[in-house]
């Protein structure tokens, strides 16, 4: 697994390389072309003296007689020793004059010769090499026109254009090095408040997940990931602290039936003649209840861990609510409720009938226990979402209760002092609804009635 540096630097180090490469091609280029032009400059002038040589020393001597015109012109230093070259050929090819430095040596000739000039590169017989440029010169009184060709070494601007491809090649490289080292910096710095916040988030705890990443000297590019992390932080606090009040809730849940149990059991053992059945309906009932709490969990645990088999079946809404109300009528009357039914337009469900029906008697027995007495339950089932809603009053809830509503043996009840229910319906039917692929939410509305919504999920 790569990191983002190191993935960084393998497109980066290329790119500089090929970059500095390019660049250094493209000077090299464009230096030899330079020398070039300026090698033919050079041979155009120096075409141009030995032209002016042989014209000058045409008009002097007339009828073709040699003047110290060509003479001087041979004489020069540049003459003397290898850098530039002259030869003067008749029209028959044979050599008429040479310059000094050339000895018995020829310079390549063309088989074919114009007035203008026609420039090459050769070899002398030494290895120089030499850009040639060989051209015929007329004559006047009706003789044949002369032939000649001046070379300049190709040493020099060789040797130039070498120094400039070293230069190039150190400078490309050092260019490139340079380059490297600062993009390693930089991606070291860039690459700092990452790590800041790995080993912030390898230091946290169970007691440090108040503590948030810092968002100012945050790249503009990782702050979007920061704040999902912040988020992450809030979310794990969240479920922390409920984990911690489940604990607690659990605790106190299971403590009093068992304190119950053995009080009762201890004063049974201890005057076994002054028990009586009531004692052991004593201990019955709160083991019914430790037995109702134990298997409401197991039910939450398979559903949150999704081992529930669900059997997915074409239901019809209403008998499912027509049958859990009838399972809690006998509950209403004695509570003095009604049940307000809006049931026309019930939707036929592709569901799980059983967990399905969980929910329903979850929400109705919620709102039967808690609706004030001689109060109306409303139940709704529409074919639209959501597809069944459940409200009654609810004076006592505030908004703050309505975010805890769904929490595991969460009740309203500070004293806990209810033991005929858990707290663990509504969680139950909440995860029912998950696994169902369906949506439960509570809302209260300004006028106390709190409204359970089944939707479809989207």
């Amino acid at each position: 697994m790569k990191s983002i540096r190191a993935q960084l630097l393998g497109w980066l180090l290329p790119g500089f390389a090929v970059v500095c490469a390019s660049a250094s091609l493209g000077v090299y280029y464009w230096g030899k072309q330079a020398i070039e032009a300026d090698l033919d400059a050079r041979l155009g002038r120096l075409s141009g003296s030995a032209r002016l040589a042989l014209r000058n020393q045409m008009t002097a001597g007339g009828g073709g007689t040699r003047t110290p015109g060509l003479r001087a012109f041979l004489a020069k230093e540049e003459f003397q020793s290898s850098g530039q070259y002259f030869e003067l050929w008749t029209v028959a090819g044979s050599t008429e004059r040479r310059s000094p430095n050339l000895g018995d040596a020829d310079l390549p000739r063309p088989t074919v010769l114009a007035r203008d000039a026609v420039r090459y590169d050769g070899t002398l017989n030494s290895g120089d090499r030499v850009r040639i440029s060989a051209m015929q010169f007329p004559q006047g009184g009706g003789m044949p026109p002369l032939e000649f060709a001046v070379a300049i070494s190709r040493s020099e601007g060789e040797a130039r254009l070498s120094r400039l491809l070293r230069d190039l090649a150190i400078g490309a490289v050092g260019c490139c090095a340079v380059l490297c080292l600062l993009q390693v910096l930089a991606l070291r710095h860039a690459m700092r408040p990452l790590g800041q916040v790995g080993e912030q988030a390898a230091a946290m705890e169970a007691g440090s997940l108040h503590e948030r990443f810092a968002l100012e000297d945050m790249p503009l590019e990782v702050v979007p990931i920061v704040e999902r992390l912040n988020d992450l932080m809030a979310r794990r606090e969240e479920g922390f602290e409920r984990e911690r009040q489940f604990s607690s809730y659990l605790a106190h849940e299971l403590r009093t039936p068992l304190a119950g149990i053995r009080s009762t059991s201890e004063v049974a053992a201890k005057w076994p003649d002054q028990s009586s059945p009531d004692d052991f309906r004593l201990i019955a009932q709160a083991a019914a209840r430790l037995q109702q709490t134990v298997e409401s969990l197991l039910i939450l645990s398979r559903l949150e861990t999704s081992s529930a088999d669900i059997t997915i079946e074409v239901v019809a809404l209403r008998p499912i609510i027509e049958e859990c109300l009838a399972l809690h009528s006998g509950r209403a009357e004695q509570r003095d409720l009604k049940f307000a039914t809006q049931l026309e337009r019930s939707p036929t469900l592709e569901t799980d009938p059983r967990l399905l029906r969980i929910v329903v008697t979850n929400l109705i027995a919620n709102a039967t226990e808690y609706a004030p007495l001689g109060s109306e339950i409303v139940i709704a089932a529409t074919d639209t979402d959501p597809f069944l809603r459940v409200g009654n009053l609810a004076p006592d809830l505030t908004p703050d209760d309505i975010l805890r509503l769904f929490d595991r043996l969460w009740r309203k009840d500070a004293t806990r002092s209810d033991a005929a229910h858990t707290g663990l319906g509504l969680s139950i039917a909440r995860s029912c609804a998950l696994a169902l692929g369906f949506t439960l939410t509570a809302e209260l509305d300004g006028g106390g009635v709190i409204e359970m919504s089944l939707c479809r999920e989207k």
